[in-house]
């Protein structure tokens, strides 16, 4: 209860303070209480008068019921609420009035004396409203009034301080001894002796403290040691060793039946989605996945999700093979729910009819799951499997269930299903059982493994999911799936096709890819939905092991150059190069064998093309990534018939391209005839980069200048860099290095050959990287820019000292070095500022907003790219370069203190390109949909006039005018979604960079 004023309270005129309880503390307060409390006299002579003594009996009863049944409740309940709600009709007006006049009285009091002596009066705080000075009764005394709390307090008013001090000590006592004896947290476990007795007090005795022991019929049962054990106390010591023998066997038996793991694992955590709840991948699914005869000699090496909740992967390395091993841990099926599995497979094919445009082509990868769940649980609901707990919601809920903008129930905060835990009972007593219905944790496991099989890449889809995997590959009908791993290289894997599931699968990846394969076309290269390249094989009539396929994996997020100096397959300096010739319109072939690293490396270094030039890339698998928005991706397209009527191939993109007029061309891959066109178009000062397949320089020159390519001498002369990449071994580890960098300088007609300088090259001695000579292309930049030496100096340097800056501080993501990039090409000044400062981090928001870039980065796919830390040489390189540019005389001493006001105006390019406007509805959530479906709502259109809401199909939006492709971006006239709800989206493009924005 609230305080009141001393006097009101019955506390003291003076001295003492009240807590945040309402109770009085202190010598001047708490023993006056105590003795009004009692009936003796107070300090003021007088004694209490509403009542008789209140005498410790007393006391300990009221205390006694307070701790049986406190009903305590946080918040503030006055004696004014009590008369309010029990005492009398206008009782508590009184008390309100009364208080209003005492405190217009004090008011009154205190003006006069003011207007006296204004020195000699006390500063007291303004009185409250007065709904706060309610703490106890005022004058007219309690008994006054015609209400008597005492029954529903359990004690009288008066002893309303006494019983909290003693209940508050008690509380106190309680506490101490639970944090001492009780609390899990702070109560260590000991070991000890327990004795007879102690077992007496607990089984034996009936009273609680005295100790006293049974009778039956007045007479004493003798306590028996032999019942409370079950055999003779004598012999303890013997079934004590039983059962320590037992229990070693059980720690045997426990560890030759489960897996080995890594014992730095937290399990608790790592099967916890983020908000607490249980994955529905679990330790179980990970003693099911292992066979029994394995789990003696696999030992956990390495685990991490792929697909959390469902799909995680565990390395382990075999004992008895001496060689590491790839496990994925789904979550487990039991024969009932494969043949649960089987006939909803059937029964979806028909209701959803999967192969029809609406779900195949319009839909994306989302929708299709959405449908496939909403069909599934239809026909849990259908054969009364399942309760759906969508079962009841309002339209409007329905609808943005189907839009995917709305958590269902049982939804967590990272997307999996919300699972308090998951029964454990052996297996057999499950099958045994039968039930009815499923539970919850087996609905989540069927729609995982239905949108698995249906969206995704069915039993390889965990893999397709890690992003350290390069290559999947199957050798024939009776072969494991293999895997090339970042860090292990190649792994066998526990997941098995098939010979007839594997022939429908690779069928299935064909016709997924736009491709037919069959008995009389067994051989198909393919281009795989996100963008992996595929090469299928089906049947015995290529393959003497039967159908097999090779997968190279994609990835959503390419490597950056920050990445290869960290794995050391360039160094500081070569980057630095590559960065200022590419810059300078440099062409470069990338060379080297199978794996080596060519496409990562010119995916890497195309962050350096400048953002203000128009790129056109040329592939026939797309592998290039590139931030730039003015870039036309170019892909060849095979024939739709037997003959090659209407195939586009490398060589139509080419002579196509030059049409485009291009600044840069990146041709993925040369292999044939395209090259000799190539050459013509570097010949013609378009800068051109590329890979090849070639062990060395001289069988670059060789392959290019002979059949099939055969392109002349005086010709490859165009080309300026080569850069020769292998796969090799460093201390026992499989790595890339840059072999060289080479110069293609001028061809010597008297000896007919091309004259060639290597730059850079790598020592495998020492694993070092030295430049062996000087370089006639910087010499060359150096003449066509009108810079001085030192000027060239200075311009290698700064692009050192920024990639070594981005090494020290790990801003190694690829938005990060993306952006800083770009911004350094548009203006140097502005970045090497930031630097100077260490502004640069907190800048990076500001560095994407670039017109001319686009860097739209999945955060979720970010985080897990395998991004490799600096090597020790590699920062301690970094670590030296940056502190000398921070030295006297060094680059960034010049720009400290001087970051520009407006980052943004520095930053915005002249030409630069703006987006059309469209209506975006990507980041609208629940709450901005409720508008746009409140008139549908509002209507007189009832559930059964919507129907099932099913996806519009790609036919229906054409007749409709909502063509997928009618709004492109200017990042190379790729289609944008986008969905107008009528949510803000403006019918009419703005009419200039203000209207877009505000659009």
């Amino acid at each position: 209860m609230a305080g009141d004023d001393a006097e009101a309270a019955g506390g003291p005129a003076g001295g003492g303070r009240q807590d945040r309880t309402g109770v009085w503390s202190g010598d001047a307060g708490l023993e006056p209480a105590v003795r009004r409390v009692a009936g003796g006299p107070d300090d003021s002579g007088g004694t209490d008068r509403t009542g008789p003594a209140f005498d410790g009996d007393a006391l300990e009863s009221a205390v006694e019921r307070v701790e049986t049944d406190p009903g305590a409740v946080v918040g503030e309940y006055t004696w004014v609420d009590y008369l309010d709600e029990y005492g009398p009709d206008g009782a508590a007006d009184q008390v309100r009035s009364e208080r209003e006049r005492e405190r217009r009285e004090q008011a009154q009091r205190e003006a006069e004396a003011e207007a006296e002596d204004p020195a000699e009066v006390e500063v007291r705080p303004p009185y409250p409203r007065w709904a706060d000075l309610d703490a106890d009764p005022p004058t007219p005394d309690w008994d006054a009034l015609d209400a008597d709390p005492t029954p529903d307090l359990g004690f009288e008013p008066k002893a309303r301080d006494a019983v909290v001090d003693e209940a508050a000590r008690r509380a106190k006592r309680f506490h101490a001894f639970f944090d001492e004896y009780t609390n899990p947290e702070t109560t260590p476990v000991v070991k000890d002796d327990w004795l007879w007795e102690h077992y007496k007090r607990e089984y034996y005795y009936v009273g609680e403290n005295d100790w006293t022991r049974p009778r039956d019929d007045g007479n004493i049962v003798r306590f028996d040691p032999t019942d409370a054990l079950g055999f003779d106390p004598e012999t303890i010591e013997t079934w004590l060793s039983v059962k320590e023998t037992a229990a070693d066997e059980m720690l045997d038996l426990e560890d030759e039946r489960t897996v080995n793991v890594r014992e730095d694992v937290d399990e608790d955590a790592f099967f916890s989605t983020l908000d607490g709840h249980t994955t529905l991948a679990n330790r179980y699914d990970l003693e099911k996945a292992v066979p029994m005869a394995k789990k003696r000699h696999f030992t956990e090496v390495e685990r991490y999700w792929v697909n959390k909740p469902a799909a995680f992967v565990v390395i382990f390395h075999s004992d008895r093979e001496n060689e590491e091993k790839y496990y994925v841990v789904e979550p487990y099926r039991n024969e009932i729910e494969e043949d649960l599995q089987d006939f909803l497979t059937g029964k979806l094919r028909t209701a959803i009819k999967y192969a029809s445009d609406d779900v195949a082509a319009a839909a994306d990868a989302d929708q299709r799951k959405t449908v496939i769940e909403r069909e599934t649980r239809k026909l849990l609901a259908r054969y009364d499997l399942f309760d759906d707990p969508d079962a009841g919601e309002s339209l409007v809920d329905r609808l943005l269930g189907s839009l995917g903008l709305r958590d269902r129930p049982g939804d967590t905060d990272d997307g999996g299903p919300h699972l308090d835990g998951i029964q454990a009972r052996p297996e057999p007593a499950v099958l045994a059982d039968d039930p009815d219905e499923l539970t919850e944790y087996q609905v989540e496991t069927l729609l995982y493994t239905l949108q698995r099989d249906f969206v995704g890449y069915e039993r390889i889809d965990p893999i397709k999911h890690d992003i350290n995997v390069e290559d999947i590959s199957v050798d024939g009908w009776n072969s494991p799936v293999f895997v090339y791993h970042t860090d292990y290289e190649n792994l066998i894997t526990n997941v098995h096709h098939g010979q007839e599931s594997l022939d429908d699968f690779v069928v299935k990846l064909a016709q997924r890819s736009g491709k037919g394969i069959s008995k009389r076309q067994p051989q198909v290269d393919a281009t795989l939905p996100d963008g992996s390249r595929a090469q299928l094989t089906l049947g015995k009539e290529v393959s003497d092991h039967g159908t097999n396929y090779t997968i190279r994996q994609f990835k959503d997020v390419p490597f950056t150059p920050i990445d290869l100096v960290n794995w050391q397959t360039f160094s500081l300096d070569e980057m630095a190069f590559l960065w200022l010739c590419i810059e300078n319109d440099k062409s470069i072939v990338f060379a080297g064998g199978t794996a080596s690293g060519k496409t990562t490396s010119l995916n890497a270094v195309s962050l350096f093309i400048p953002s203000n030039t128009k790129i056109v890339s040329i592939e026939d698998t797309r592998e290039v990534e590139l931030p730039q928005r003015n870039w036309i991706a170019s892909v060849t397209r095979p024939s739709f018939g037997e003959d090659e009527t209407g195939d586009i191939d490398e060589f139509d993109l080419l002579e196509a391209a030059l049409r485009q007029r291009p600044d840069y061309i990146v041709m993925g891959e040369v292999r044939g005839e395209e090259g000799r066109t190539l050459f013509q178009v570097m010949s013609t000062g378009h800068t051109t980069y590329t890979t090849f397949h070639a062990d060395n320089v001289g069988e670059v020159l060789k392959r290019f200048t002979t059949e099939p390519i055969n392109v002349s001498k005086t010709l490859f002369t165009a080309l300026d860099l080569v850069s020769i990449q292998s796969q090799t071994r460093v201390a026992g580890k499989k790595v890339r290095r840059n072999r060289s960098i080479t110069e293609i300088n001028r061809y010597d007609p008297e000896n007919d050959e091309i004259n060639v300088n290597d730059v850079f090259q790598w020592e495998p001695e020492d694993d070092e990287y030295r430049q062996t000579a000087d370089s006639s292309t910087l010499e060359e930049i150096r003449f066509d820019r009108g810079w001085t030496q030192l000027e060239l100096d200075r311009e290698l340097q700064e692009r050192r000292v920024l990639l070594a800056y981005l090494i020290t501080e790990g801003l190694n993501e690829y938005a990060q070095v993306a952006a800083t990039a770009q911004a350094y090409i548009n203006d140097p000044e502005t970045i090497l500022a930031l630097v100077a400062n260490d502004q640069l981090a907190d800048a990076l928001a500001d560095l994407r907003q670039m017109e001319s870039v686009f860097i739209n980065v999945d955060p979720d796919k970010e985080e897990m790219v395998p991004r490799p830390d600096p090597s020790e040489p590699v920062l301690a390189e970094a670590e030296a370069v940056v502190a000398e540019a921070r030295a006297e005389d060094g680059i960034l001493v010049e720009y400290e203190d001087e970051t520009p006001d407006s980052l943004a105006e520095a930053l915005a390019p002249e030409n630069a390109v703006t987006d059309d406007v469209v209506a975006d509805t990507r980041g609208l959530g629940p709450e901005d949909l409720e508008s746009a479906i409140e008139r549908v709502t509002d209507s007189d259109l009832g559930d059964e006039d919507f129907g099932d809401f099913e996806p519009m199909s790609a036919d229906d939006a054409e007749d409709d005018g909502l063509d997928e492709g009618a709004s492109e971006a200017a990042d190379g006239g790729q289609p944008r979604e986008s969905t107008d709800l009528g949510l803000g989206g403006s019918e009419e493009p703005a009419d200039g960079p203000e209207e877009a924005e505000d659009g």
